[in-house]
């Protein structure tokens, strides 16, 4: 809990210091405090379990930001219980974790793809590979789920794509 806790009052800190910027900007250039007022910014910050067991907790923070436009962001993070550690896709995929995540993710998107989904081609820029600091939440099942964010390799109508790799 405190760790959650910690996550979430971090984020929030961040979304006040942005909204902050946003009204000096907003003020700077020709906008008036009374205008500010009107556009009523609203943030707001929660988290959600992923999953939970006895060794591992997975969990997310998400925020939103809003005025005349929104802005939202989810942190994922996964915790080693008896170690009070982070967990990376290496703890669960090995040290070659980046090939097989891909191998795992190219096929998935080759088999969605064939049932009607859609993907960024490699030119739209699509999936090449994940990053060193790859978002991903461990499942029920307890393999790591690969999240990309909206517009990340897909049409932002599919929203955050996920990909599970089972070990």
């Amino acid at each position: 809990n405190a760790q959650i806790e910690r996550m979430t009052v971090q984020y929030e800190s961040e979304a006040v210091k942005r909204a902050e910027e946003y009204k000096e900007a907003f003020l700077e250039t020709g906008g008036t405090q009374e205008e500010w007022e009107e556009h009523d910014i609203r943030i707001d910050v929660w988290y959600e379990i992923k999953n939970q067991t006895e060794d591992v907790l997975s969990f997310t923070v998400k925020g939103t930001e809003s005025w005349t436009s929104a802005y939202a962001e989810t942190r994922y993070y996964n915790l080693d219980l008896k170690n009070n550690e982070f967990l990376t896709l290496e703890d669960f995929l090995g040290q070659d974790y980046v090939e097989k995540a891909n191998e795992s993710i190219r096929a998935q998107i080759d088999e969605r793809m064939q049932n009607g989904e859609t993907f960024f081609t490699s030119e739209e820029g699509g999936f090449e590979t994940i990053e060193a600091d790859q978002s991903f939440y461990v499942n029920e099942n307890g393999n790591p789920v690969i999240v990309f964010e909206k517009y990340a390799i897909a049409p932002g109508a599919m929203g955050e794509v996920e990909f599970e790799i089972a070990l």
